[in-house]
């Protein structure tokens, strides 16, 4: 195994996990002083949410915000990919595997709806400002609601899977005795959201919870490790090494 390019995987993994809150808070934070007076809602329904979207989508410093939030969650497949390499070698392999897929999958669908926000909200919202009759106006109010519902399906499904990836990577976690209290974290905190992501008609204040723990301090926490890792991490030794790996190389029926 090549330490040093364990070693950059994890610096680079851990770095990834730490930027990905700090720039998803900055993003709320600045999207306000972007947007001005056009962030506020406005009475008349769905029709003043689409002349909004048009009046956001004329400011650039907006429709660069929007894109930049779209393209954050793509922080966390070095994350994930770092977390692979480390479990794998603890023998979590499969468990793992299965886990960072969830996680993949889950950062490519949110990364995907997000585009909508930069783009084809902001031509809907424009589209209808520009609509030469009420018809046609209707028609783009209809569409743009279609596509926020579809959005929000995306958006739900990708929460899916990424609570899924967290739960069972906090279960490799437990299982390979690495971090293990940030391992409890992943699973029940995954466990008690449940309910409010299974299309059940339910609302629970865990939802929030697991919000803030699986999006911001969980990865941080293992950020931080990655960074520290392999110092934080135990080491096997060069006997328990060699044994495992004689045991490895032994052919099958060899006596013992």
């Amino acid at each position: 195994m090549d330490t040093r390019r364990e070693r950059g995987l994890f610096i680079a993994g851990g770095v990834c996990a730490i930027l990905w809150p700090i720039l998803s808070l900055g993003f709320y934070a600045a999207y306000p002083i972007a947007a001005g007076g056009a962030m506020f809602p406005q009475q008349g329904g769905l029709e003043a949410f689409a002349t909004r979207l048009a009046e956001l989508g004329q400011r650039p410093a907006v429709v660069a915000l929007e894109w930049s939030q779209a393209a954050v969650p793509l922080l966390l497949w070095p994350f994930l990919l770092a977390l692979y390499r480390l479990l794998r070698q603890r023998g979590q392999r499969n468990l793992t595997l299965v886990a960072v897929g969830l996680g993949f999958l889950g950062m490519g669908l949110m990364v995907f709806s997000g585009t909508f926000n930069a783009t084809a909200l902001h031509a809907l919202g424009q589209a209808y400002v520009d609509a030469g009759s009420e018809a046609e106006g209707a028609a783009l109010l209809g569409m743009l609601t279609s596509l926020i519902h579809w959005m929000r399906g995306l958006n739900q499904m990708s929460s899916l899977l990424y609570q899924g990836c967290v739960g069972l990577i906090g279960l490799a976690l437990i299982r390979s005795r690495t971090w293990r209290a940030w391992g409890w974290v992943g699973v029940v905190g995954a466990l008690l959201a449940l309910p409010a992501k299974l299309p059940l008609g339910l609302k629970v204040p865990t939802n929030a919870i697991w919000t803030g723990l699986a999006y911001y301090v969980w990865p941080t926490a293992l950020g931080i490790g990655l960074l520290r890792s392999p110092r934080s991490l135990p080491q096997t030794s060069g006997l328990e090494s060699g044994i495992l790996g004689l045991a490895a190389e032994r052919p099958r029926g060899a006596k013992k």
